[in-house]
């Protein structure tokens, strides 16, 4: 009897071995189907992959292309925008006729230096010069002395690849760069806080306007108190009163200032009349009795 129940058990293990191998070779063979459609995907992804890839390079290709065609379309675009200021073409539109600016010699003096600057890039728009290449010589034939030796150095070095120099911009920044006085900011600022109004008040209008030209990022507020500073205690007293809140606003008001205060000092030296009450007859009188003084 014993050795019938330990073949029972023995038999049990056995169907119960037997199963869990079945089960373990279903796994495997669901675990090697997954990695069958894993590879697969696999396999898919790298595909799409590839054409990305292709896409990417004809899309780079394409953007190489388009690049290429608008640099030359620029440039063909400058040489006929040239060709029209040059003189081609009857409807183009009539060029004003604009004095050259004076030429610059290298005078390292700020004023000097902005208002060249100022007169070459009004004179390169209404004479209608385009492009970059063109408006850079155009500004450099306006050099003379000091400023042609620099601009001789300028364009060895832009030959030897040192620097660039492709529009008036980067004219304008190099030409400040190297004549600009230095400390011509901190002397300008200086200039502004030293000067008062000891003459008349439109001549110190005047050089208050000519000094702002020299600091042009000195802050509105600051602009309008040094003004109003620099004044004398009654035309401080004037526009304190009239409480301007620009200093365009405080110009409009020393002017009227100026204006009433010549008014005042003609009126105080015009000769006064005196009333004649009816003596105007007596005078003619009195003047055929008198001899006459002309020789004969």
């Amino acid at each position: 009897m014993g050795t019938s129940q330990g073949q029972e058990d023995l038999t049990e293990m056995v169907n119960k071995l037997a199963t869990d191998v079945t089960a373990h070779e279903e796994a495997l063979g669901n675990a090697a189907e997954s990695f069958g459609e894993m590879k697969d995907e696999m396999k898919v992804l790298r595909e799409q992959m590839a054409d990305i890839v292709a896409m990417n390079r004809a899309l780079t290709d394409t953007v190489t292309t388009l690049q290429a065609e608008v640099k030359e379309l620029q440039v063909k675009n400058r040489t006929l925008q040239r060709q029209i200021s040059v003189g081609g073409g009857n409807d183009r539109p009539a060029r004003v006729d604009v004095q050259r600016p004076a030429k610059y010699n290298g005078t390292r003096d700020s004023r000097v230096i902005d208002n060249f600057l100022f007169q070459v890039e009004y004179y390169l728009d209404l004479q209608g010069v385009m492009g970059d290449d063109l408006q850079v010589k155009t500004a450099a034939m306006l050099l003379e002395g000091d400023a042609v030796a620099w601009w001789r150095r300028k364009r060895l070095d832009i030959q030897k690849g040192i620097c660039t120099i492709d529009t008036f911009d980067d004219f304008q920044r190099e030409l400040r760069t190297y004549f600009m006085p230095p400390n011509a900011t901190r002397h300008a600022y200086r200039m502004v806080g030293e000067l008062k109004h000891t003459g008349s008040l439109r001549d110190y209008v005047r050089a208050y306007q000519r000094l702002m030209l020299d600091v042009p990022d000195m802050q509105e507020q600051d602009k309008l108190n040094w003004f109003i500073l620099g004044l004398q205690s009654w035309a401080q007293s004037e526009l304190e009163r009239s409480n301007p809140e620009t200093l365009e606003d405080a110009y409009v008001v020393a002017e009227r200032l100026a204006d009433t205060q010549r008014k005042s000092y003609t009126n105080a030296f015009k000769p006064s009349r005196k009333p004649d009450h009816g003596g105007k007859k007596d005078d003619r009188r009195e003047r055929k009795d008198e001899p006459s003084t002309q020789c004969q």
